[in-house]
């Protein structure tokens, strides 16, 4: 038996998440069944891991995959059992002893933050930002998750953007649960002057609560953008173009049901 890993890219929308649960649809269960009809072995969440669990809703290009197999790998051939918006598209043979959940060198999160209808003050969001690098406790940042320690640690996190566009991209060794969404949702507090930037580390330690909480934002506009590992994949080409394929198309579906409720909105039916 033979480990490899794997390039994972999905997109969340029609998914309970990434991680493997009975009776759900989830992209570890796609991932597992599609092994299974490739190459006619029994596969499980042991034969399949991932390097990480993302939330129902949340993408991700540079996901890793890990899949133990007693045939060749070849991820065309798995992509071909696999639906069109989750896809294999880089592989290598895994290091002796690799662990997907723990070898993994560093995480690399990007949150899209849609600011065309709303007033931010950047500049304090920023600010903000910075007093988030480090080790700290994120207990009132993230959600409980069993005995998990709430002690992570963030190597570095920056917002950059246009005026109708920002991105936070946040760097860290390992994740906690809806951990990226509440800090997103934090910072639009600071953006929106409800909270000083200040606040932040009397929040990391305990010193102030926010009584109605920090409800995390809305998880399609996360994407794992790589799990990085120092191991050189090999793409294949026709993956990538399987890959650009069904974003293409997702993106003129949104444009066509975009402009169909626009219009549908403005029924005179509606407004009898």
């Amino acid at each position: 038996m033979t480990a490899y890993l794997c390039r994972l890219f999905y997109l969340g929308n029609n998914y309970h998440g990434s991680q493997w649960q009975l009776g759900l649809r989830t992209v570890q269960g796609e991932l597992i069944s599609a092994a299974a009809k490739w190459s006619g072995e029994e596969h499980s969440p042991a034969t399949i891991q991932l390097s990480g669990r993302t939330d129902g809703g949340v993408h991700s290009i540079g996901q890793i995959a890990m899949i133990v197999s007693g045939v060749p790998l070849d991820i065309n051939q798995i992509n071909k059992h696999l639906p069109n918006d989750i896809t294999l598209w880089a592989y290598a043979v895994a290091p002796p002893g690799f662990k997907p959940r723990h070898s993994v060198l560093m995480r690399h999160y990007r949150y899209y933050l849609d600011t065309s209808e709303m007033n931010l003050d950047v500049a304090s969001m920023q600010k903000a930002t910075q007093h988030l690098i480090g080790s700290h406790d994120f207990a009132l940042l993230s959600k409980p998750d069993g005995n998990r320690s709430s002690r992570a640690t963030l190597l570095n996190a920056c917002i950059t953007g246009s005026e109708d566009m920002l991105t936070l991209d946040t760097y860290g060794t390992s994740f906690l649960w809806k951990l990226v969404r509440k800090i997103v949702s934090l910072l639009i507090h600071v953006g929106t002057g409800e909270l000083a930037p200040e606040v932040v580390p009397e929040i990391l330690h305990g010193q102030t609560v926010i009584h109605s909480g920090i409800r995390p934002a809305a998880p399609e506009c996360l994407v794992l953008i790589e799990a990085i590992t120092p191991v050189r994949m090999k793409r294949s080409k026709l993956a990538v173009k399987r890959v650009q394929k069904q974003m293409y198309t997702q993106l003129g579906f949104l444009a066509k049901s975009t402009r169909t409720l626009s219009a549908l909105s403005e029924d005179s039916l509606l407004k009898q």
